[in-house]
């Protein structure tokens, strides 16, 4: 009887809840902001379409996690903010969604922050199926982000980002202050396209972390995303925080590497990079402690050096926050690099990073060169990395790595499309089978083009 009783007044309450939810229609921004003053949880503000010129837009509320505040166009795609524009979320459980940032660009240095004020950080909040498309300032030497994460437990999902000319990073998660830190944020699913070559340090497509801040854990999530010739320069994540997971990427002919520039203790896995003979195009560069490389699948990758399929760096000793910690029981395993230029130990070296990698561990890699020079190559002291049943098909190995001989065999194209050795006794070796790219109709909005080939 008591179960019964409960039961009921929960659906009355629900009910309750859903009725008193309103939808405000507004066509001007005198109207959004007349709006925004009485919002409260389970409401929503519907935008007219149209072009919203020149429009700071700003939200902040108390949702709930079962009634959030909701921002949203009329129809998918049907709203477009241009000129200056810019939008601002506080508060907590605000969703927004179904947007054009375009023909213009920001005001302030960011184009869509996560932030109302500095004392006010979004928290459990969404932003999904927004695109920014080309919305640069004019002067490439004008620093901005188009997307500034700060607060806790925010989502930025299925979003189409494209064509960043000026400097600074597209999406940049900030631990700049208390509450931004350990924040769980979740990126992912959004297609970052195409970024032209900046020609200078700042165009990074995702920052996690600074070198001031990376000592602290960031514990942000990056998975499933597309980084589309997304070329801005070396580094197409950096990661300089600790704690962050990047999972089931794909990154297709994009200039650069994933990079663990600062921090500890992250996860790289299962990602795919295909770099379809592209120059420049690499993997992953390792500097840091306790950074764990696995799964991970890579084939066509033509960048030497940092941009080289799979760097790790020598470090400084007693390295300054901002320079290359000496790199430190990682784990790189199960790793397919295929067709690729060059894989380095100990890259960097010189009189400043003369610390070698220490406690490390190199294991059930599968390798295979895509071209004459070296292949593997070492620059310094790599007796601090233990190699186990590892397997180079083809390509020139230095003469330091004695262990790793070569053993022609025969790759076979699978379901998926990845590349895996016809001989069952590497089975073992390489990525997993069940490992599948994530597809361009998975991220981004369906009802925007992505750019043409």
């Amino acid at each position: 009887m008591l179960h019964k009783l409960i039961q009921g007044a929960v659906i009355c309450w629900l009910l309750a809840t859903s009725a008193s939810a309103r939808d405000y229609f507004v066509e001007s921004q005198a109207e959004y902001a007349r709006a925004i003053e009485v919002i409260e949880a389970g409401d929503t503000v519907t935008l007219a379409n149209g072009e919203w010129h020149d429009f700071e837009m700003v939200i902040t509320g108390s949702g709930r996690k079962d009634a959030p505040i909701t921002i949203a166009g009329q129809t998918k795609g049907g709203v477009a903010l241009t000129g200056r524009s810019s939008l601002r979320i506080g508060g907590r459980h605000i969703v927004v969604r179904d947007l054009v940032f375009r023909d213009g660009y920001s005001p302030r240095s960011e184009v869509i922050s996560f932030r109302r004020s500095k004392s006010d950080l979004a928290a459990h909040s969404r932003i999904t199926e927004v695109v920014i498309d080309g919305f640069s300032k004019p002067d490439p030497r004008d620093d901005d982000y188009w997307v500034g994460l700060y607060g806790t437990n925010n989502r930025f999902d299925h979003n189409h980002l494209v064509g960043k000319t000026n400097k600074g990073v597209t999406l940049a998660v900030r631990l700049d202050s208390e509450q931004s830190r350990e924040n769980h944020h979740r990126i992912d699913h959004n297609y970052f396209g195409p970024r032209p070559v900046l020609g200078t340090n700042g165009g990074e497509t995702i920052r996690i972390g600074t070198s001031t801040y990376s000592r602290y854990s960031s514990n942000t999530l990056v998975e499933n995303n597309v980084f589309d010739r997304t070329d801005g320069e070396i580094e197409i994540i950096s990661s300089k925080s600790g704690g962050n997971i990047y999972r089931g990427n794909l990154f297709l002919r994009a200039r650069g590497a994933l990079t663990l520039r600062h921090g500890d203790n992250n996860v790289v896995e299962r990602n795919i990079f295909l770099g379809r003979g592209k120059d420049g195009t690499g993997g992953i560069r390792v500097i840091n402690r306790n950074q764990i490389v696995r799964d991970n699948y890579m084939e066509g990758l033509r960048g030497t050096g940092f941009w080289g399929a799979l760097t790790v760096m020598n470090g400084v000793p007693n390295s300054p926050i901002n320079r290359y910690v000496q790199v430190e029981n990682a784990r790189i395993e199960n790793n397919t690099i295929v067709d690729s230029a060059r894989i380095t130990f100990g890259a960097g070296s010189d009189e400043e990073r003369s610390a070698p990698p220490i406690r490390s561990c190199f294991a059930r890699n599968l390798l295979s060169a895509g071209g004459t020079d070296t292949f593997i190559e070492v620059d310094a002291d790599i007796s601090g990395i233990q190699f186990a049943d590892n397997r180079v098909l083809h390509g020139e190995v230095h003469s330091s790595l004695g262990e790793l001989t070569t053993t022609p065999t025969r790759l076979e194209r699978a379901a998926n499309g990845l590349l895996y050795p016809v001989d069952p006794r590497m089975a073992g070796v390489g990525v997993s089978r069940d490992l599948t790219p994530v597809s361009l109709e998975m991220v981004g909005v369906a009802w925007y083009p992505k750019p043409a080939n």
